[in-house]
């Protein structure tokens, strides 16, 4: 007889063979381990991806996920508030409880903090737009106030999705939407600048966790609304996997942001001017961020300070230079336009 989490499950997972080429980023996989693994980004090599286990089996663990419990490796609680893990503890973990994850021969160049699978050790995964359809039913004030939220920033149900714990049919305590955005570069951009618009200017909709406030996150009948943006075709993509040759692995750059069209994926892009690199001035050069958390949190016109690997990559279909940094703590804003960006 079926317990309740394959019960669960088997009306969400989908099997490898339907998951195409492309390994889309808030995606998760199903590990043959029964862990929960996801997605981050797009630099992905064939049969591969870049991720992490957010949840993983655990007999002794405290969250329960359809009547099995887990244990989560990106969230703590201490002293009765949640709390995010760091990134190296999260990667850490990763080895302790699970053997057949190694750590590298060599550091990834693009990313520090993620972890590289391998697609044979999945037995499935869960498409963000079936289980939008799938949570709406089993938790209906859920699919009520994705509806509104369609109709606020006039956007149509078939282009959103749900990742995070919703997409494998599971609402946790704290009642947050993890909601996907999927759409071409222009068209999820101003998605973007509506809710830029909302939480600069409304303070009944900024969301403040963790200690910060999070730009593209807003709220909305008193529950959160985690955005997330997905490309909606492979030819959008600007970054996919490629050769990538380290030039240098530490410089200091400053750089005026000219474009940051791609600064609400994973990995942010941003398009730099008026750059200099190690005190000499430098042509116009594309910054990678391979960290998550700060999507959402740059606008044209500002000056960054940044410490950041050069390196040599394909980049909007163009052998370039670029600069790749993997940690948020490596990007300090410099200079601001005067007043509030305009949205």
């Amino acid at each position: 007889m079926k317990d309740e989490w394959q019960v669960e499950i088997e009306q969400l997972v989908q099997p490898m063979d339907r998951l195409g080429p492309v390994v889309w980023d808030t995606t998760y996989l199903l590990k043959k381990t029964g862990a929960f693994t996801y997605t981050e980004g797009y630099f992905n090599p064939p049969g591969r991806f870049y991720g992490k286990i957010i949840n993983y089996p655990d007999p002794n663990g405290e969250i329960m996920i359809h009547n099995r419990p887990y244990t989560s490796i990106t969230k703590a609680y201490v002293d009765g508030k949640q709390v995010l893990i760091p990134h190296d503890q999260q990667i850490e973990q990763h080895y302790r409880i699970d053997p057949t994850i190694k750590p590298p021969a060599r550091k990834p160049v693009i990313t520090e903090f993620h972890v590289l699978f391998d697609l044979a050790d999945f037995d499935g995964w869960f498409s963000d737009k079936l289980s939008l359809k799938r949570v709406s039913v089993k938790y209906p004030q859920i699919g009520k106030n994705i509806e509104e939220v369609s109709k606020l920033l006039a956007v149509p149900m078939e282009r959103l999705g749900v990742t995070g714990s919703l997409s494998y049919g599971r609402m946790e305590d704290d009642e947050d939407i993890d909601l996907v955005f999927f759409g071409s570069p222009e068209e999820n951009m101003e998605v973007a600048e509506k809710i830029w618009a909302m939480t600069y200017s409304d303070p009944a909709r900024k969301c403040i966790e963790f200690g910060k406030f999070w730009p593209i996150r807003f709220v909305h009948n008193n529950i959160i609304i985690c955005t997330f943006f997905a490309y909606e075709k492979a030819e959008h993509i600007p970054l996919t996997y490629c050769d990538v040759e380290l030039l240098k692995d530490s410089v200091e750059a400053y750089g005026t942001i000219r474009d940051n069209t791609h600064s609400i994926y994973m990995p942010l892009i941003l398009d730099l001017e008026d750059v200099y690199i190690d005190g000499r001035e430098s042509d116009d050069i594309p910054l990678v961020i391979y960290d998550g958390s700060i999507r959402g949190e740059f606008y044209a016109g500002e000056r960054l300070k940044i410490e950041a690997r050069l390196v040599s990559l394909e980049i909007y279909g163009k052998r370039t230079r670029a600069l790749v940094a993997v940690d948020s703590s490596q990007i300090e804003k410099e200079r601001f336009r005067k007043g509030l960006p305009l949205f």
